[in-house]
């Protein structure tokens, strides 16, 4: 039955727009499925479902709505950040609610050098990197990329 739950979730992931999880608890006894906010909560958890600004996405769709590689991690880092601080070995970065997720998959999937892992929150990242150093670094050269492109939409405007 769990299976088969999960597999009817996927669908109903990619098809709608499931902005909490009580719209997943109705979409699912649409389907015929009675579950609880509970095993919502924990199907959700098991397929490793993301929450954006756009409602819930599946790990592989969030991926593929930013991409790979540099470029798209570029265009990541300006779509959604709102703050960038180095606090020790740490690069801290604050994003508007429900972005931090989505920034965190896109960082884990093309890391920059340095960049150990992230952690994510709603509206915070934490990336670890290996020293102080690093972090400092790194939070310079996402600061210059926000940086280069308000300068850039200043130049067009």
């Amino acid at each position: 039955m769990r299976e088969r739950r999960r597999n009817i979730l996927i669908s109903l992931l990619r098809d709608l727009p499931l902005h909490s999880q009580e719209d997943v608890v109705a979409a699912l006894a649409e389907a015929g499925i009675e579950v609880t906010q509970a095993t919502v909560s924990r199907d959700l958890s098991a397929l490793g479902v993301l929450k954006g600004p756009g409602g819930y996405q599946l790990p592989e769709d969030a991926a593929r709505a930013h991409g790979g590689g540099e470029r798209e991690l570029e265009a990541a880092l300006r779509d959604h950040v709102v703050t960038v601080a180095s606090a020790d070995a740490l690069v801290v970065v604050r994003t508007a609610p429900g972005h931090a997720d989505l920034l965190g998959v896109a960082l884990d999937r093309s890391p920059p050098d340095d960049v150990v892992g992230t952690i994510a929150g709603d509206d915070t990242l934490f990336i670890a990197t290996p020293s102080k150093a690093a972090a400092a670094r790194l939070a310079a050269r996402i600061n210059k990329l926000l940086a280069d492109e308000d300068s850039h939409r200043e130049d067009v405007a």
